[in-house]
């Protein structure tokens, strides 16, 4: 199940990692159903993503965590996904 999080609540949930550490990012378009190959980005770009983002929907899932963020780029059908790891 998703939950609603702002862009405070994102940072807070990925306190844990180092600055320099990576996370995947996935971008998929709604309408199409096309998406691009996962990238390994740093922490510090996918907070950049966050920052921008309209909407955040963050998902728990065990070992990683979700966020899907909706309106990084003005393309209303364009989701980017940001995978992380969790603390046990």
């Amino acid at each position: 199940m998703a939950i609603v999080c702002s862009v405070k609540e994102a940072y807070k949930l990925m306190e844990h990692m180092n600055e320099d550490d990576v996370v995947i990012l996935t971008v998929l378009n709604r309408r199409t159903y096309l998406h691009d190959v996962p990238k390994k980005i740093k922490k510090t770009a996918g907070k950049d993503l966050i920052q921008r983002a309209n909407n955040i929907l963050y998902q728990d899932n065990d070992y990683f965590g979700i966020f899907s963020l909706y309106g990084v780029k003005k393309e209303p059908d364009i989701i980017h996904n940001i995978l992380f790891p969790q603390l046990e």
